[in-house]
């Protein structure tokens, strides 16, 4: 401990000596240097990352050679970090490496079949075995404490959460038919159900309370839900463990939620606080800056994702910490979405097989519009058919359409195409949400309209076919 506070009183006195000799930006490259330095010593002194193994075996047949893949979570984000092929006789295993500390996936095949694992340092061997082909519904776990606690509580929550769904159908089949007296015993109902899962929760934590589930469980809930002012006291900005759960995304998001008064001004200033407490650890506050940055321009609130850009991007509001040139590239993809910007070129096979171009097609007309849909999303099914006429009136003047389609089935996108006439543009990455293209337009629904120029600019980013129509009508 005397190695810390030596070193941190130096990095203090160096920060007080340096304001008055150099620039802000060589102090903070030296001092990035410095604690680089503290980081190697407090390493040396004490490394809580040890080699982990993470095996396994399938008591199932025909999953020889199938490939398993580890993703490492940050919030909502997950990130490849290992992969393994599944042996003749069902077992796989993961060799040993540093994983740090917090919850990973692991998938099998794609990416709807999947679980989630707690590594933990401490643990040396994650041990499971799967009697079903799917991990969530066939998995023991063999060796790991974290896991057996994890998966004891997985499995309440798993049968709390198909009553919950029963019970909400319920009620929602007796809310159409006006009886407010069974709504409200079935409301009871779903309070009971959630305060079953809560008190679960809550013993398994008192049973295991030194477990990183049992510390996971504890900071994702504050203990100050109504005050603004110490909402964040009990949560420690200072444990990079957390940015590997959900900890800090639930906890941001509930915050904004109950205490912004979901105006601009208090989502702004609903930011300014998290950042500002997130200031004390470089890797807590990058997290928490794309965090917000994704999760605001997902919700359509494009001003509060620009305000954050403009301040901690590209202003002065990051004080000490100078954000790092890959998050700076995730934020510019998000401002090249921005009306004004250049989106994303691509190319990409039609229904007829030919390549299409965007930056092409825009250069040839007034006006394009690149256009998500599914022909399984009801609201696009609902839209679209009605405005092939108005696209028929309209392309003679210079307007194109081009439909990227989030299907998965190439027979369904050519039928639904030529059952409703959709004579625009079609094209598909059959990936759904996964399709490249719909990661690079940040994509969260259906449909979703970007209306470029020739330049392939940005001029409007309509919310539906109305206001495509009206954006029309007045520019063309």
């Amino acid at each position: 401990m005397i190695y810390n506070i030596i070193v941190l009183s130096s990095i203090n006195n160096f920060n007080y000596f340096s304001a008055s000799k150099f620039s802000t930006k060589i102090i903070r490259k030296m001092k990035k240097i410095l604690l680089g330095f503290v980081a190697v010593i407090a390493f040396c002194f004490c490394s809580s990352v040890e080699a982990q193994s993470i095996k396994g075996k399938f008591k199932v047949a025909k999953q020889a050679g199938k490939q398993l893949n580890l993703f490492r979570t940050e919030g909502n984000y997950e990130y490849i970090v290992d992969s393994t092929k599944i042996k003749a006789d069902g077992s796989f295993y993961f060799s040993n490496k540093k994983y740090p500390l917090g919850y990973y996936k692991m998938t099998l095949v794609n990416d709807n079949n999947k679980i989630e694992v707690i590594l933990n340092p401490k643990e040396s061997i994650v041990d499971m075995e799967f009697s079903q082909p799917f991990l969530e519904r066939g998995i023991n776990v063999l060796s790991s404490l974290e896991n057996k606690v994890y998966w004891e509580y997985k499995r309440k929550e798993l049968v709390v959460e198909k009553r919950k769904k029963s019970l909400q159908k319920q009620r929602g089949q007796f809310k159409s038919q006006g009886n407010d007296i069974k709504v409200n015993e079935i409301t009871n109902e779903l309070e009971k159900t959630e305060k079953e899962l809560y008190d679960f929760t809550q013993e398994l934590i008192d049973k295991y309370p030194k477990t990183f589930f049992s510390q996971a469980k504890l900071a994702s809930k504050t203990s100050n839900d109504t005050n603004k002012d110490s909402y964040f006291d009990d949560l420690d900005f200072n444990n990079e463990s957390f940015i590997r759960t959900n900890v800090f995304a639930t906890r941001f998001s509930h915050y904004i939620i109950k205490h912004s008064g979901h105006t601009e001004v208090g989502y702004y200033n609903a930011v300014d606080v998290i950042m500002k407490k997130s200031k004390v650890n470089e890797k807590v506050f990058e997290f928490a800056l794309y965090n917000l940055l994704d999760g605001f321009y997902a919700s359509g609130l494009e001003d509060v994702a620009t305000y954050i850009m403009e301040e901690y991007f590209y202003g002065e509001a990051c004080g000490e910490i100078e954000v790092n040139d890959l998050l700076k590239q995730k934020a510019q993809l998000i401002k090249n979405l921005q009306i004004g910007n250049i989106p994303p070129d691509f190319t990409i096979k039609s229904n007829y097989g030919s390549d299409i171009n965007l930056k092409n097609t825009c250069a040839n007309n007034k006006y394009t519009v690149v256009m998500f849909w599914a022909s399984h999303c009801g609201h696009c099914m609902q839209e679209l058919p009605g405005f092939v006429k108005v696209y028929n009136q309209y392309k003679p003047k210079g307007f194109e359409i081009i439909g990227i389609a989030l299907d998965v089935s190439v027979n369904k996108w050519k039928s639904t195409i030529q059952e409703n006439n959709f004579n625009w543009i079609n094209v598909s990455q059959f990936k759904n949400y996964k399709s490249p293209v719909c990661i690079d337009y940040k994509i969260n629904k259906t449909p979703s309209f970007f209306v470029l120029d020739r330049q392939m600019k940005i001029v409007d980013k309509p919310k539906g076919t109305k206001e495509l129509l009206a954006f029309l009508r007045k520019n063309m």
